[in-house]
């Protein structure tokens, strides 16, 4: 019987083992700080959609190291593997982050309590 040689990460399509590295460790560190706020009693909303957000742009830097062109959507994200299926893609009050991308550098956004972007309450996470 043939033996069939391991399959690898490549860039045509898959997730490189340095984006997922990069994935869990975010992740992991993402949850860490919020169950440490969290036991401490001091976690508010701005809080969680800060550190959710920041998952969120973690992915997506990750994605525009392996895909420099574009700029990803959330459902992109999760599809492709940069984001996993678990993560958090809305804010603490329910609505949806947003990602915008200038060149190299990417943002994401929380609409804040209001629930409405481009007001002086808006989350905003990166450049």
């Amino acid at each position: 019987m043939k033996s069939s040689s391991p399959r690898s990460f490549s860039s045509a399509g898959k997730v490189s083992r340095r984006a997922l590295t990069l994935g869990a460790a975010v992740t992991t560190l993402a949850a860490a700080t919020v169950a440490i706020l969290a036991r401490a009693g001091t976690v508010d909303a701005a809080t969680l959609s800060d550190e959710a957000g920041r998952h969120v742009l973690a992915a997506v830097e990750a994605w525009q190291s392996e895909k420099p062109a574009g700029c990803p959507s959330l459902t992109a994200l999760a599809d492709s593997g940069y984001l996993p299926g678990d993560a958090r893609t809305d804010d603490a009050w329910g609505t949806r982050f947003r990602i915008a991308c200038s060149g190299s550098s990417a943002t994401v956004r929380s609409a804040g309590p209001d629930g409405r972007f481009g007001t002086n309450d808006d989350v905003v996470i990166g450049h």
